[in-house]
């Protein structure tokens, strides 16, 4: 029995739900039956009210008729669901498959419907256009009516034979159509519909019913469709009506493509359990054994694993094992499931599609590492002509974490297959690089990208989109501008149409950048270092303009996406300059085009706040301040009642910013109280934006001030969002140091590492010029700060620093000045040792200033002995006249003494904590383990330094 569905909503008139030539070839009929149809309103309805309300009844009855489900003619009589046709009910809660009351089809109707087609195969195109299109039920209605048809043609055989029966003698020829008078419903139809019944070479083939199927897998309902195609299967497949009769045309037999029509019912809901009953009676062979399987059966049956509402990759990856070796066993003749016939060369092996639906059920997943695996897999053991050399190929994943995810090529079981591995297509790239877009893994992702390019795979639109994405993340506008160029050279003929994309609503390939390309681009342009890039983003926004590809016009997401590349430049000016662009060409800024210009505004403030800092007589503080200024005055404009575009809370972070940047700390907390009073709520942002606000006035007491304010909203937070973060700690520190106060400096440092934050080497190194810059407590017994500086740069040495945390060359300039001022050579010359060590070179000012120490501390030898050690670094002490000097007087008191250089010198200089004799000069390099762990005493040392 095969269900008719019909739309749920009032649809055309039946006879426009084909291709229009019914409409045409019978328009005189048509206006005939209209003009009776009129008349009989009029003479039988003469009351236009009540002739009104029987029209309206009518047109219900007809949408009625029109949404309800009809079987053909040999089940007229009989009162089923359409439940009953289908042999297996899925378990899959996304089915559809409430019942549905059958009523009798209309033989007119369907009759109609057919009269155009002259052939099946005119037939089977039309039904698969119609569910290409999307058009699923008028495919469906195309189909019924051929079983309408056969019907007919059944009920006219048996009045044929019936008359030979009862006619004696026989008749010498067969009786005319005309004579004979076919009825539906006891109702006779008229000759017209008899005559083509008798005269149709239409019937009912497989093929129609794999087009039919076929339909449905590409509905845009699949849920409600992949019960119908198992309906249409079993009526199709049946010997029988349902009444009991035989069929004319008898059962179809089906073939490979029903069966992959209907696993791509499945696939299209997830259905992975009724796949895999399926697909185990396909392998069995007893049921169908002229059914042989190939690649498309097993990588459907895939699809329906990546689809499934629980993704089960471990699944996908049995079924491709097993796949490859029971296409492997069939294709070497040792047998394998699924019949006797064998298919071509291209079809008896597991195709690289299936490849690519297992790597896509693992994007699906978020399991990037498994699908960049499985590419590995792929290029090491396929076939690789027309590639470049695989010599060259590295996975990112490490060994250990690598297990065969193609297990059966390392199985004993199987050595003697022919196993064959394809190799990835540009679908395979792309689908990975889709996996590791899912996942945020954007270097991995440029990785594969360009990894693909250099073996000769033309990537696809979808797959460049990805590799921008990964440059707008990673503010990689170079490469971004590299991809949009590959994007520019796409053409329609670069990349065949796939079985995918042949459905109603599926995306559709891109021929060159769209809209979305340019906005990452521009993005990627915007977040470059420095935002030196934002030229480009402004000349990609024209290009848009004047593009030839479809759907590029600018909107607001790329405006502001250009406007962001000049908040980071703190080009403010030309911000503003896009804003009256947009307005121009009639885009709406939004909320958040109005705070990357405040932003723009920061920016520019603390740029020119830099270049004044750095002695630029110049700029003035009025310039500093007229970006803020102009910031402020955008703001008040938002807020007024007549505008449409309220501030957010990120508005507000980027004004408290600009006035940071201006040393405006009384504005910026005056920013804080609008905000709550606008009934926003300030976020660690706010706080930290006001933070900076304090570092930059030096005012430890605003910074307090924060620090408290930070810890009520903590406190009245359930969710504990407001907390105190490495950026506000940093702020703080770097406040503490502006204002000569290293104590609380280094008590802040304590605090975060109580609080299990992570301060990074800048917070380290800022730390540790506060102790180097500040003058000691005269009131406070070994109130020593170089000796406090020396923890702190010890604590970086430790195994108890934080990830990521070690000295760099500003540690090392830091620390050695300070040391050689407090008239500590000895350390000075022991952390150039260390500097050497870790890769940094030291300055020769860092030697001239420990030379001047130890002339300073009376110890001329140690000062030759370090100039001698310049040598090994290059530098040449002659060449500088202080050092020079300094050699001079040195080699004057060695002759007075009468000692060379290979005489001892057992000077030393001593301090409260650490000593530096000759035997210690490598006390900051690797020394052998003597029991004693001087790095947890470090650590002990920096957490029991008082305030």
């Amino acid at each position: 029995m095969v269900p008719r569905i019909r739309r749920g909503r009032r649809t055309m008139h039946p006879d426009s739900l084909t291709n229009g030539a019914i409409l045409k070839n019978n328009k005189r009929t048509l206006m005939f039956q209209l003009a009776a149809y009129l008349l009989a309103i009029v003479c039988l309805f003469p009351c236009t009210t009540c002739a009104f309300q029987q029209c309206k009844l009518a047109s219900s009855s007809i949408a009625t008729w029109q949404q309800r489900i009809r079987l053909p003619a040999a089940a007229a009589t009989s009162t089923t669901t359409a439940e009953e046709t289908t042999p297996k009910t899925s378990n899959n809660p996304r089915i559809q498959t409430t019942s549905t009351q059958i009523q009798q089809p209309s033989p007119e109707h369907d009759i109609e419907l057919l009269s155009i087609y002259k052939s099946n195969k005119h037939l089977e195109n039309n039904i698969v256009r119609l569910g290409r299109m999307g058009r699923t039920e008028q495919a469906l209605q195309l189909y019924q009516a051929i079983w309408t048809l056969d019907s007919l043609k059944d009920q006219y055989r048996k009045i044929v034979q019936k008359n030979k029966s009862n006619s004696t003698p026989p008749p010498p020829t067969p009786p005319s159509p005309a004579s004979i008078q076919l009825e539906w419903n006891n109702e006779p139809l008229s000759p017209h519909l008899t005559n083509f019944v008798t005269t149709s070479k239409l019937r009912p083939t497989t093929r129609l019913m794999n087009s039919a199927i076929d339909a449905c897998a590409r509905a845009t309902r699949p849920q409600i469709h992949q019960h119908t195609a198992f309906s249409l299967y079993t009526h199709a497949t049946s010997p029988q009506n349902a009444d009991g009769s035989k069929k004319y045309s008898g059962a179809l037999s089906p073939n490979v493509f029903t069966f992959g029509a209907l696993l791509a019912c499945c696939a299209r809901n997830g259905d992975t359990t009724q796949s895999l009953e399926l697909l185990q009676d396909l392998e069995e062979g007893g049921r169908f054994p002229d059914v042989a399987l190939n690649g498309v059966i097993y990588s459907t049956v895939i699809s329906a694993c990546e689809r499934a509402e629980v993704v089960d990759v471990n699944l996908a990856l049995e079924v491709l094992n097993n796949a490859t070796v029971v296409l492997a066993g069939r294709a070497d003749g040792s047998g394998g499931g699924g019949g006797t016939k064998h298919n071509n060369n291209q079809n008896a092996v597991m195709g690289v599609v299936g490849y690519n639906a297992a790597i896509s059920t693992m994007a699906r997943a978020m399991e990037w590492k498994m699908a960049s695996q499985l590419l590995d897999e792929m290029i090491i053991h396929s076939t690789t002509a027309g590639l470049h050399s695989i010599d060259n190929w590295e996975t990112s994943i490490p060994e250990e974490e690598m297990e065969p995810l193609l297990h059966v090529l390392h199985d004993e079981r199987y050595k003697d297959l022919n196993i064959v591995v394809p190799k990835p297509d540009e679908v395979t790239f792309g689908t990975v690089l889709a996996a590791c877009e899912r996942s945020g893994e954007w270097e991995e992702l440029l990785r594969i990208a360009k990894a693909a390019i250099e073996y000769g795979v033309k990537l696809d639109g979808m797959a460049l989109t990805s590799a921008l994405h990964a440059c707008q993340q990673l503010g990689l506008a170079e490469d971004a501008l590299e991809y949009l160029e590959l994007m520019k050279q796409l053409g329609d003929e670069d990349f065949p149409i796939t079985r995918g994309r042949q459905r109603m609503g599926a995306k559709q390939k891109l021929h060159g950048p769209d809209a979305v390309a340019y906005r990452l681009a521009i993005s990627a342009c915007a977040r470059a270092p420095g935002g030196h890039r934002w030229q480009d983003g402004i000349r990609l926004l024209n290009e848009m303009r004047t593009s030839k590809y479809k759907n590029c016009a600018p909107d607001v997401v790329a405006y502001t996406a250009a406007i962001a590349g000049c908040s980071e430049a703190g080009e403010y000016t030309s911000a503003m300059q896009l804003i009256q662009t947009m307005r121009q060409e009639g885009i709406q800024p939004n909320v958040v085009t109005f705070s990357a210009v405040i932003n723009a505004c920061a920016s520019a403030s603390a740029n020119l706040a830099r270049k004044r800092e750095e002695e630029d007589r110049s700029i003035a503080m009025e310039d500093v301040r007229l970006p803020m200024t102009r910031a402020l005055k955008l703001l008040e404009a938002m807020k007024s009642p007549t505008s449409s575009i309220k501030p957010n809370i990120v508005t507000y972070n980027a004004a408290i910013r600009a006035c940071a940047e201006c040393l405006n700390l009384a504005g910026a907390f005056d920013l804080l109280r609008q905000l709550k009073e606008d009934g926003l709520e300030p976020t660690i942002v706010t706080y930290g934006s006001l933070m900076t606000a304090c570092e930059r006035m030096g005012d430890v007491e605003a910074a307090s001030k924060v620090f408290r304010m930070v810890k009520e909203d903590d406190g009245g937070n359930d969710n504990n969002d407001i907390q105190a973060n490495e950026i506000i700690y940093g702020a703080a520190i770097s406040c503490c140091r502006k204002a000569r106060q290293p104590e609380r400096a280094l008590l802040l440092l304590r605090k975060m590492i109580s609080d299990e934050l992570s301060p990074n080497t800048a917070t380290f190194n800022t730390v540790v010029a506060a102790l180097a810059e500040g003058k000691p407590d005269s009131k406070i017994d070994n109130n020593i700060l170089w000796e406090k500086a020396l923890a702190v740069f010890k604590v970086m040495k430790s195994k108890h620093a934080p990830p990521g945390v070690a000295p760099n060359r500003q540690t090392y300039n830091i620390l050695v000045r300070c040391l050689a001022a407090n008239l500590q050579p000895g350390y000075a010359e022991s952390l150039l040792t260390a500097m050497r060590k870790d890769g940094f070179v030291p300055d020769v000012d860092l030697y001239t200033v420990t030379v001047r120490s130890y002339e300073r501390c009376g110890n001329p030898m140690k000062a030759l002995r370090l100039m001698e050690s310049m040598r090994e670094v290059g530098y040449h002490f002659y060449e500088v006249k202080m050092l020079d000097d300094a050699f001079k007087n040195g080699v004057k008191i060695l002759n007075q003494v009468g000692r060379g250089f290979s005489s001892e010198d057992t000077s030393t200089v001593r301090g409260p904590f650490f000593s530096a004799d000759d035997d210690d000069m490598d006390y900051f390099g690797d020394q052998e383990d003597d029991g004693y762990d001087e790095d947890e005493y470090d650590y002990q040392l920096l957490n029991s330094l008082k305030y």
